[in-house]
């Protein structure tokens, strides 16, 4: 399934020969994944965010989001729920991602370290990382620095 953008922010879906357009609700989610373009979201995030829009509602344009190569799904959570992220037309094509587990930030992963690490990859038997599917995932710089605070030490009373 292909995405083009046509005049007026429509957005329509081409399948097989077929024109499907985008829904006043799907519209709803994806304004609210292009105002936070670089971020991840679980299908529970947006729902809180949107709460006009159920939770299945949601889970069910994400699904098609993603087959219209307009959502990327980058990994689930240890609640195994599913995380996404908007990649839209045109949009990070060539390039890694680091992203913040904390978070959720994205960061792109380019020049010098990306050239090092597609090297180092491929040295394994050959291996070809797909860049735009491929996300690495930790700690962005903020979330390390307040997660190492030390904690005030509590008092003990002896008595």
């Amino acid at each position: 399934m292909n995405c083009k953008f046509v005049p007026g922010g429509t957005v329509r879906f081409i399948r097989r020969g077929e024109m499907e357009y985008k829904t006043q609700t799907r519209q709803v989610i994806m304004d609210y994944m292009v105002e936070n373009p670089d971020r991840i979201f679980k299908a529970s995030d947006i729902a809180k965010n949107l709460p006009s829009v159920s939770l299945s509602t949601i889970y069910r344009n994400l699904s098609r989001l993603e087959k219209a190569g307009l959502v990327q799904i980058v990994g689930a959570e240890e609640n195994k729920e599913l995380q996404y992220r908007y990649t839209g037309p045109g949009r990070c094509q060539a390039k890694m991602h680091m992203v913040c587990k904390i978070c959720g930030k994205f960061f792109h992963l380019d020049g010098p370290a990306l050239k090092m690490l597609l090297l180092s990859v491929q040295r394994i038997k050959g291996f070809e990382l797909d860049q735009q599917q491929s996300v690495l995932l930790g700690r962005c710089a903020e979330c390390s620095i307040a997660t190492k605070k030390p904690q005030p030490r509590r008092r003990m009373r002896h008595g």
